[in-house]
């Protein structure tokens, strides 16, 4: 998504628009054609000019508005290349198509039955059980010892693998869904966040809807990760009260503390997440992440005694620099904060299982079962990161790869 400023239109005088989404955010208005997924935000002159073209006017009508408006010439030329680039502009004989947002898609009202109020109460009602179970039961409570529930390291890393792979996908078909209820044709994909494959979802048209519509959407993963943990702690009580063999249920369980861990990687708005997104939508500032990255770039070039990036602070308003300003601490010390949790949450579970690792490889020889259990046990390890090296080089191939050639 762009910040851009009305400048120029071209020389022909007809300019047909596509249908297009307007949605006021504090003092911008984030234009946008939700098909093809373009948006951009518009300070508010540059979007009443682009309504009066949106309503019919022609150039010239427009443009004699705009300077009786606000007492200056619109530079009609480069504005009409901007939005053309946007993908805003209708070609030459295309006729109009079906106005964006009233599109249908598939799974729309199985998304808003997930997402109804009633369903909501429901998880709600399952969350509250599940945290009164983990106060009530210690030995359900999540903690990085409940990830060491098996002597072999090969079913513990095959569990909690297998556990997370269901439980990311959980969590992206609930945004999917809660984009698909609100009518956003939103759909999943493989990628990269880090050092980690992940799988992510991409809600096409999301920034054309109203902030507090897009709420829900980025919430919906979380909420999914609070119905998963709930559901496994209902499990392992379940198991615990049967009797059943304590490594089935205490599985359960160190898929549950994998789950919160996660969760709580959400409330690092430094890093994107969609708390991150949440928050930019609750301040009305879209492009919040973005800005604060070209906020800190500029204070360091000026700590070096070097100028600003060319273009810094373009577009904004004296509400967006202030905004800026206090959220960009949060992304300097954002570092410190994901260090001390990896710390904290990781170190102990990863170091159980490279101990006995250690110890089967170099303590019962090539002939044990330990030894070959820890052996696949670290090629498993290992993999991840063999397929984000492959992803990495293929993504930097595209790249190198000109628009346009074969």
């Amino acid at each position: 998504m762009t910040a851009v400023t009305p400048r120029s239109i071209p020389h022909d005088n007809s300019l047909s628009l596509h249908d297009l989404t307007f949605v006021e955010e504090g003092d911008h208005t984030i234009i946008g054609r939700p098909e093809i997924d373009s948006f951009a935000v518009f300070p508010a002159d540059a979007a009443a000019l682009i309504r009066r073209l949106q309503s019919g006017d022609d150039l010239a009508a427009a443009g004699s508005w705009y300077q009786a408006a606000y007492g200056t010439a619109a530079d009609l030329d480069e504005f009409a290349g901007l939005l053309t680039e946007l993908g805003f502009v209708r070609p030459a004989g295309e006729a109009a198509g079906e106005p964006a947002g009233r599109q249908k898609v598939r799974w729309q009202r199985l998304g808003r039955l997930t997402f109804s109020p009633a369903a909501l109460a429901l998880y709600a009602g399952f969350a509250g059980a599940a945290v009164y179970l983990m106060v009530t039961v210690p030995a359900l409570r999540p903690g990085p010892s409940a990830v060491l529930f098996s002597r072999s390291v090969l079913v513990v890393i095959g569990v909690m693998l297998a556990g997370q792979a269901a439980g990311v996908v959980f969590h992206e078909a609930f945004h999917v869904l809660a984009g698909r209820g609100i009518g956003l044709p939103s759909r999943l994909s493989v990628g990269r966040r880090l050092y980690f494959v992940v799988i992510q979802t991409t809600l096409t048209g999301l920034m054309g809807v109203p902030a507090r519509k897009r709420i829900l959407p980025l919430l919906a993963g979380l909420i999914a990760d609070a119905l998963a943990v709930s559901a496994l702690t209902g499990f392992a009580a379940a198991g615990l009260a049967a009797g059943w063999p304590p490594w089935i249920w205490r599985a359960a369980v160190g898929i549950a503390y994998l789950t919160v861990f996660r969760m709580a990687w959400q409330a690092m708005v430094f890093m994107e997440t969609d708390l991150c997104h949440v928050l930019a939508g609750v301040l009305r500032c879209p492009g919040l992440h973005e800005m604060a990255r070209e906020h800190l770039r500029a204070r360091y070039a000026r700590m070096r005694g070097r100028p600003e990036p060319a273009g810094y602070a373009t577009g904004w308003s004296e509400r967006d620099r202030k905004i800026v300003g206090r959220y960009a601490p949060f992304v300097a010390a954002g570092s410190v904060v994901l260090i001390g949790s990896a710390i904290v949450g990781t170190v102990p579970a990863l170091a159980g299982l490279l101990t006995r690792m250690y110890h089967s490889l170099f303590s019962g020889g090539p002939l044990s079962a330990s030894f070959w259990d820890s052996a696949v046990a670290g090629g498993l390890m290992i993999g991840q990161f063999a397929l984000l090296a492959v992803i990495k080089i293929r993504d930097g191939r595209r790249r190198r790869v000109p628009p346009g050639s074969a």
